[in-house]
């Protein structure tokens, strides 16, 4: 078994032995819940976007001090206390977050999916999935990354942030803004995974809308940017440690 892949079933674990892994899946399961009773999903993107925000949910409370909990407890001189490079650590952490939210969307979109009736075209359904987990993996790279600097409560209150106002289109936020400045928000929810640039994706991929290619490109490069700047401050700090 690889570093990486040692360094993945560790941290699955660790997740599935934590007391708030209950407590993760409750958000989930109650919009579910909503989307499926309550006020049922009457499309394959309604249903597929209740099953992302389920997902992202989960991540949130799953990833509260993933990284940071070890950060606190002084096991960032890697060498000593972790014997595996900071990128298999941090990259390790992301993966098993994102497999855990990918089941998550998973089994609620195959539910609301059923709900709502509605099967598109595999070649468009299978599109508009890949982008929902595209935006999962940027989302849990942004945990991941936060981790590395920040404490749990910082960390779940701006990820909260970023899923809440990732939700208000930059048009609508920067309604009489100059120009200069609307270019600006639309560039800041593009850089980030926000459910505005995934609802955009939807609407190509299963309404016929209009194509954005480079919001798919940024989707898909978020990882990397997000997992280099948390690697990259985890060296730090363990430079730092070592310094003292």
């Amino acid at each position: 078994m690889t570093a990486l892949a040692a360094e993945v079933r560790c941290a699955l674990r660790r997740l599935a032995r934590r007391r708030a892994a209950a407590g993760a899946l409750l958000p989930g399961a109650v919009l579910v819940s909503y989307a499926g009773v309550v006020r049922p999903v009457a499309s394959a993107r309604d249903a597929l976007s209740a099953s992302s925000a389920a997902a992202a949910v989960m991540l949130i409370v799953a990833a509260a001090g993933v990284i940071a909990d070890d950060r606190e407890r002084g096991r960032l001189a890697l060498a000593a206390t972790h014997p595996a490079p900071a990128a298999t650590w941090v990259i390790g952490r992301w993966l098993a977050l994102w497999l855990a939210a990918s089941a998550v969307l998973a089994v609620a979109g195959a539910l609301l999916l059923g709900v709502a009736g509605a099967w598109p075209d595999p070649v468009r359904l299978a599109a508009a999935a890949a982008a929902a987990l595209a935006h999962l993996a940027a989302f849990a790279a942004l945990a991941v990354a936060l981790s590395c600097r920040v404490g749990s409560t910082a960390q779940v209150l701006l990820l909260l942030a970023v899923l809440v106002a990732g939700a208000v289109p930059p048009e609508v936020a920067a309604q009489g803004w100059p120009g200069w400045a609307r270019d600006a928000a639309v560039a800041a929810s593009a850089a980030l995974p926000s459910s505005w640039a995934l609802g955009r994706l939807e609407v190509w991929m299963l309404a016929g809308g209009p194509a954005v290619p480079w919001l798919a490109l940024a989707l898909a490069l978020q990882p990397v940017a997000w997992l280099a700047a948390g690697v990259r401050t985890l060296d730090r700090a363990e430079l730092a440690v070592r310094g003292d």
